[in-house]
């Protein structure tokens, strides 16, 4: 044991998989009154939690379903449905608080019965109401686990008292991941968020603070503005955990629709169907950076691409400028070293971005998939580059500048004349401007994210605003608020400026599913899946 709502620091097992959602307490009898009564405030979603145990016994999986306060902090006791159950947790002062109430409510119910006895004894007229305030009727012995459990020596579930009507279940919560020399850590919560915690100063990487979503009906008091909101934000879904060993850990969030259904890597759940095979619709990369890329992220991303076949393949920043880095042209020493170590040609490196691109727009055309080129900050520097004659200068450059100067170029066009200046481009290829929208399900997927709000930095805040629901690049992190997702990055980690510096960079993408269902998919140490993947998907999904 150690303290408070851990207990377990040792990871019990290796190699394994971990499903955790949570659930809502159900209406108490005093928000009946108050509010109204409404029975369906906290019930399961049976068609999800059956999805849910199917994929626990596909996937070999321990099932943690974490109960959390209704609509307020005492309405902790869930649905009869989950009495019975051994997989299910609550936080430890919630039930400390959940069996005081229960003696409280005993106590007097025990009075009101002594009190009705003697009355009727005496003949009077007894008028009190049977005390109902926290319990309807039957007042249930539950017991439930504690909350808490370390799965493997960087991620642990933990539980927090709060209100599950709190507007961001993440605000605040940095503190929690520096416990142990830093911990990853999962929430149980009914919203879905995803976001990293800067480490290190030499590419460490980000820890991550993950909730789950809700295995229930949403129960708030709608009567307020907070649990207004907080109903519209309610998440069917859970996260889970791939155990890989006790280091690495591979953490996905799995949004569901209300009827139940889910998609995780790829693999549809259903309640009338065996799992099955999910049609993607697209997949956005996390920034390519090809001349600094990261070759075993490269080759997870090859493999994503071929796994999901998504309609459409977007890609950001594909074109580094690390051989024209503005920032390092007026350093001879800079140049120097570039030089000696052959990153300093122009040519080479779109060559090398246009050998990237085709080598996805051939792997795409096998299955009909089209690449788009989102419109990226790293393309302006080429052009930048240009307008600024900094190629006058630049004895390596210089030539290669003047072809790409007869091109015909403007701002919005030149990285695409410069590359296939060098390189033949597929015709399943094309060049995002910037005010051209590519809109699935209704997720906005051709914004790179560099541009803001009224010309401000980007942000998934900020677009979130401008788009409603996006999915964007730049930040070379994942993180997920209110359905959009911001992917990680496929370069190298850290980059040469980032030396130094904490950082949230890690490697990522994103995929939406047919149906709407949107997934970010880390890349954690060269793994997204597990090993026994493929075996899995022969057993699981119908020919």
């Amino acid at each position: 044991m150690t303290n408070g709502n851990e207990i377990d620091e040792k990871p019990e097992n290796k190699f394994k998989s971990y499903i955790i959602t949570s659930a809502q307490g159900i209406q108490a009898p005093y928000s009946a009154r108050m509010y109204g009564e409404d029975s369906s405030k906290g019930k399961p979603n049976f068609s999800l939690i059956k999805n849910i145990e199917h994929y626990r016994d596909k996937n070999n999986a321990e099932l943690q379903i974490c109960a959390i306060p209704g609509s307020y902090i005492n309405e902790i006791e869930l649905d009869e449905f989950f009495h019975k159950r051994d997989d299910v947790y609550v936080e430890k002062n919630a039930k400390q608080r959940n069996e005081q109430n229960k003696k409280r409510e005993k106590r007097k119910r025990e009075e009101w019965r002594i009190a009705k006895k003697a009355a009727e004894e005496a003949g009077r007229v007894f008028l009190r109401e049977f005390p109902m305030h926290y319990f309807w009727e039957e007042i249930p012995d539950t017991d439930y686990k504690t909350t808490g459990k370390r799965l493997n020596s960087n991620v642990k579930i933990i539980a927090i008292p709060e209100p599950s009507q709190n507007k961001d279940p993440l605000s605040g919560k940095q503190v929690f991941t520096q416990d142990h020399g830093g911990t990853s850590i999962v929430i149980p919560n009914p919203k879905q968020r995803f976001l990293p915690v800067a480490s290190g100063q030499a590419g460490k990487y980000p820890k991550l603070m993950m909730t789950t979503g809700s295995c229930t009906l949403p129960n708030y008091n709608t009567t307020n503005r907070q649990g207004f909101l907080a109903e519209r934000a309610h998440t069917p879904g859970f996260v889970v955990i791939d155990v890989i060993d006790e280091k690495i850990f591979l953490p996905r969030v799995v949004p569901a629709q209300k009827n139940g259904t889910f998609i995780d890597s790829g693999i549809k759940y259903s309640e009338e169907n065996q799992p099955e095979k999910a049609k993607t619709i697209a997949i956005k990369f996390g920034d390519s950076h090809v001349s600094e890329m990261n070759p075993k992220v490269h080759q997870a991303n090859i493999e994503q691409l071929k796994w999901f076949q998504p309609k459409y393949a977007h890609f950001g920043d594909v074109f580094s400028a690390r051989s024209i880095n503005v920032h390092e042209l007026d350093s001879e020493i800079d140049r120097a070293n570039k030089s000696a170590a052959g990153i300093r040609s122009l040519e080479k490196e779109l060559v090398m971005t246009g050998e990237y691109i085709q080598e996805n727009a051939k792997i795409a055309k096998e299955f009909g998939g089209e690449i788009y080129i989102d419109y990226s900050n790293h393309d302006d520097m080429l052009f930048r580059w240009l307008t600024k004659g900094q190629y006058k200068n630049d004895d390596e450059n210089r030539l290669i500048a003047y072809k790409i100067l007869g091109e015909g170029i403007n701002r919005y066009n030149t990285l695409e004349k410069a590359i296939k200046k060098f390189v033949e481009i597929p015709e399943n290829v094309v060049f995002l401007k910037p005010g051209e929208d590519r809109i699935y399900w209704g997720y906005q997927f051709a914004a790179h994210g560099h541009l803001g709000k009224n010309g401000a930095r980007g942000s998934l805040k900020s677009l979130m605003e401008g788009y409603g629901k996006v999915v964007m690049g730049h930040v070379h992190q994942i993180e997920i608020n209110s359905g959009s997702i911001s992917v990680g990055t496929s370069s190298n980690i850290p980059l040469e400026y980032q030396l130094g510096q904490p950082s949230t960079s890690m490697a990522g993408n994103a995929v939406l599913y047919d149906g709407g269902l949107l997934q970010a998919i880390p890349i954690i140490k060269a793994h997204w899946k597990k090993e026994d993947f493929a075996s899995y998907l022969l057993e699981n999904t119908k020919e």
